[in-house]
């Protein structure tokens, strides 16, 4: 019974220590260092002294772990320089035991103290069917192993055996995993260099094959506008078109939703028949990959083989590294379109707000006892407000002939049109190229401002421009235009857009303003007699909107002194942060405060009221002023 217990508390013990042994052995990062620290372990459990393990490393066994070699055979020295014994019965398959007792060569030929040794009990490590080194625990010529120490010590040998081979397919694992990472490494580099995406997507393809050692490797883009999937990209495929790519893969399904995402039989395991093309390959194993870009999947990328594979779990990782490139080279060539489109937008812009510009007066005329300023300021990089000033003959020649000639100026500004130097951002007037009015006396002004912002009201603004422009130029009465205008422009115009107009023409020698106003903002008069601010209110609608309106036909006259303001609503709809509109009130008591100064001025304290107002709120309109002032007796 004592016995009995004895040997079950030498059992427990030696099954403990074989435990911690394979513990120690498997949680080892340096190989040769975890067996080393074993070897004292084995021969400790042995009740032994002395031990060494072979590896085999290129067909060479390589001392690689020792503890306590006697001085007769201490390392390095010459017992170690040739073969011994074990090795020999290793190479020729003689070592056929799980454990075999060896007359050892080392010893028996060595020269010092041996300590008694002259056997040892060799053990041979496997990977397998594979003799990947060997195991040596000394004893003397007169000890022997009992059974109990040989089954001790195959089961120790079965442990080494394993953990080594867990130790090198960790390495193997690891150089695959360096070598893995530096070839995404540089395929990332090649994508973000690469200018154009078609080499790009065939140079993924071609590395993802390499990487996940297939046959082929492919990506499919989704094209849910045409309804098909489309091959972009392919490496190792059969039967392409002769066009190239890409090529339509199926003409009904973009996602290939019946494709499973992993199969060692792809033809048994889709949930529908394959594309012709895609049968043609004779693909067996599969692995895909979904590329989605912002929650939306786009195609897929996977690989194949032409015989039956199972693709493991770190395979199905790096196919996803794969396809995250991938997702990143779409995107950035979605984004370099979009910024390629972006400028040559900017580019058309420029071009529109030249060719808007060449619309607008390059100068105000200088008309004797009167003086003129304007401004104009996009919201946009082109806008809808326009003004006009026409030179006309008098009104008998228009009512005798029915048609009259006309001196015109024309110009457009560049971003922003004003008659002061106050600002180095606002285009100035040259005073000495204006032009003075001549023989002429009669002055058609036009102020106008179509209903919308950007390239379509500039485009309705052009067309609106010309037509009013060239009824006014025949000398008519400002109701007569406008009624003229709104037919030609119903006539030509086939969009929802329209434009108010306010139309005025000024007698330079009496300061009578006849007048007429399609919808537009009343032009305030500022009167110096008084100091009261008038609206030159009239009757009217916006045009464009209803054929054979009718247009009130006013007049007033300009004294001395006056100050005309026309105006269009991005000035007195100018808005804060707090949403207030900047409103005609606001506008009436700076007219008021700069009534006494020149046109240029009154322009510039407008448009820094404006400024101050919105405090950083971006415009939201056109901003248009043309600022009349007679001349003071």
């Amino acid at each position: 019974m004592s016995n009995l217990s004895s040997s079950g508390k030498q059992r427990i013990a030696e099954l403990t220590t074989l435990n911690a042994l394979a513990q120690t052995l498997n949680r080892a990062i340096d190989l040769r260092a975890a067996l080393d620290g074993a070897l004292g372990h084995i021969v400790e459990l042995m009740q032994l002294h002395t031990g060494w393990i072979f590896l085999r490393e290129d067909g060479l066994f390589r001392l690689a772990a020792r503890h306590e070699l006697p001085p007769a055979i201490e390392y390095p020295g010459p017992a170690w320089t040739d073969i011994c014994s074990c090795q020999e019965l290793c190479e020729s398959g003689r070592l056929q035991k799980a454990v075999n007792t060896v007359r050892c060569s080392r010893l028996r030929h060595a020269i010092g103290d041996k300590r008694g040794l002259a056997q040892h009990a060799s053990v041979p490590l496997h990977s397998g069917d594979e003799i990947i080194g060997i195991l040596n625990v000394a004893t003397t010529e007169f000890g022997h192993f009992t059974a109990a120490q040989l089954q001790l010590l195959s089961a120790i040998g079965h442990v080494v055996g394993t953990a080594i081979s867990r130790a090198r397919l960790y390495e193997q694992v690891k150089i695959r995993r360096v070598q893995e990472q530096a070839v995404l490494l540089q395929l990332s580099q090649d994508l973000l260099g690469s200018s154009s995406l078609e080499p790009a997507l065939q140079r993924l393809v071609r590395v993802g094959a390499r990487l996940l050692e297939a046959e082929a490797c492919a990506f499919i883009e989704a094209d849910e506008q045409g309804g098909n999937a489309l091959l972009l990209a392919a490496h190792g495929w059969r039967f392409l078109p002769h066009t190239g790519l890409p090529a339509t893969l199926d003409q009904g399904n973009p996602h290939l939703w019946y494709l499973p995402e992993l199969s060692a039989r792809l033809h048994d395991d889709a949930l529908y028949d394959l594309p012709a093309l895609l049968a043609a390959q004779e693909f067996q194993g599969h692995l895909a990959h979904n590329v989605i870009i912002g929650d939306v999947p786009v195609g897929t990328l996977m690989v194949n083989t032409r015989t039956e594979r199972q693709f493991g779990d770190d395979e199905v990782q790096l196919l996803g590294l794969l396809g995250s490139q991938l997702a990143q080279s779409l995107e950035r060539e979605r984004l370099n379109r979009d910024v390629m489109l972006a400028q040559r937008l900017e580019q058309e812009l420029d071009l529109a707000r030249e060719i808007q510009s060449s619309f607008l007066p390059r100068f105000c005329p200088i008309i004797p006892g009167y003086s003129i300023a304007t401004f104009y300021r996009a919201a946009h990089q082109v806008g809808g407000d326009f003004y006009d000033f026409i030179t006309l003959e008098t009104q008998a020649d228009y009512d005798a002939t029915g048609t009259t000639s006309s001196k015109l100026t024309h110009h457009v500004p560049e971003g922003e049109r004003f008659g002061s130097e106050r600002s180095p951002s606002r285009l100035n007037h040259r005073h000495d190229q204006e032009q003075p009015l001549e023989s002429a006396t009669r002055l058609g002004i036009v102020i106008a401002d179509v209903t919308d912002k950007g390239v379509p009201a500039a485009l309705f603004m052009a067309l609106s421009r010309t037509l009013i422009r060239a009824t006014a130029s025949e000398g008519r009465p400002p109701h007569l235009v406008l009624e003229q205008s709104n037919r030609l422009i119903l006539a030509d115009s086939r969009s929802s857009l329209f434009v108010t107009c306010f139309y005025c023409i000024l007698d330079t020698k009496t300061g009578l303003l006849t007048y007429a106003d399609g919808g537009h903002n009343y032009p305030l008069l500022y009167r110096a007699a008084t100091g009261n601010v008038e609206q030159l209110q009239a009757l009217g609608i916006v045009l464009g909107i209803m054929p054979d309106p009718q247009f009130e036909y006013k007049s007033v006259v300009i004294e001395p002194g006056d100050v005309l303001c026309f105006y269009t609503d991005g000035v007195t709809e100018a808005m804060n942060a707090r949403r207030q509109l900047f409103d005609e009130q606001r506008l009436i008591e700076v007219l008021r405060r700069s009534h006494h100064l020149s046109p240029e001025q009154i322009v510039n304290r407008v448009i820094d009221a404006v400024t101050n107002f919105a405090a950083g709120t971006p415009q939201g309109d056109d901003i248009t002023l043309i600022v009349l002032k007679r001349d003071p007796n």
